[in-house]
């Protein structure tokens, strides 16, 4: 007897064990299912709202928004303050109490106008490219005594503006240029020709030298502009002068 009431203690203990366990299993996997293939909600789109707003919607779908401070960044089409990105992404799905982290964003970048002064238009342009900007209309005036180049402009200098912005500008194209017709040089001294252009205020650049039989040294072959052209007082004549003849070396005696 006392071995089948000993038996029996044993048998108990053991399907009480196996029945603990098996409850145990039970609720694991009971939490399992909650949390993995629980009841899930669809993200709403946060874009374009701000903070308050998208916690507010945020809260009607059972989620939490979290803000990414250190992730914020400059956007041209979403204002400060609101936001910019999100994840999980708008419409895809999350389980209740889940957090959308957003990103916030600063607003378009705020350029400072460059200052152009002094400069001529096509440099303007230039620099204002480098700095996201263009440039916008261009008037002119001119005044032999003040200098030349651009004396005002909208914005001005250090003005705080946006991407694209068109900067307008004024201009001073300083002393009208005259304008002279070309006369034929070809045949004449270059020197005695070269200190008449000069005189009259043109300038004359570097003259290329080639040798030319039966042409005396140190006259004009070629020109530029071609005589007849019309030739303004900034730009430059190129003359092509003819130079010694090298002297023939004999041939040294067999």
């Amino acid at each position: 007897m006392l071995v089948f009431a000993g038996m029996g203690r044993f048998l108990f203990r053991v399907a009480y064990g196996a029945l603990l366990v098996l409850l145990f299993l039970g609720a694991g996997w009971i939490m399992f299912r909650r949390s993995i293939v629980g009841r899930t909600v669809t993200v709403p789109d946060l874009s374009g709202h701000d903070l308050p707003e998208a916690g507010r919607l945020a809260a009607q779908a059972g989620l939490r928004v979290e803000n990414e401070g250190r992730r914020a960044r400059n956007d041209d089409k979403i204002a400060r303050d609101r936001v910019l990105a999100q994840e999980p992404e708008a419409g895809s799905l999350a389980k209740p109490a889940q957090t959308i982290r957003v990103v916030l964003s600063l607003g378009p970048r705020e350029i400072k106008v460059p200052d152009l002064t002094g400069l001529p238009p096509r440099a303007a342009a230039l620099k204002l490219a480098e700095a996201s900007l263009t440039l916008g209309s261009t008037s002119w005036y001119r005044d032999a005594l003040a200098r030349v180049g651009i004396v005002a402009q909208d914005p001005e200098p250090d003005a705080v503006a946006g991407r694209n912005v068109a900067v307008a500008v004024l201009t001073n194209r300083g002393q009208p240029e005259t304008r002279f017709v070309m006369p034929d040089l070809v045949g004449q001294d270059a020197d005695k020709m070269k200190a008449r252009l000069e005189t009259f205020g043109f300038r004359v650049g570097s003259a290329r030298y080639e040798t030319y039989e039966g042409v005396a040294p140190n006259t004009i072959l070629k020109q530029f502009p071609p005589a007849g052209f019309p030739l303004g007082s900034r730009e430059v004549v190129s003359l092509t002068v003819s130079r010694p003849a090298e002297p023939t070396r004999s041939a040294p005696p067999r």
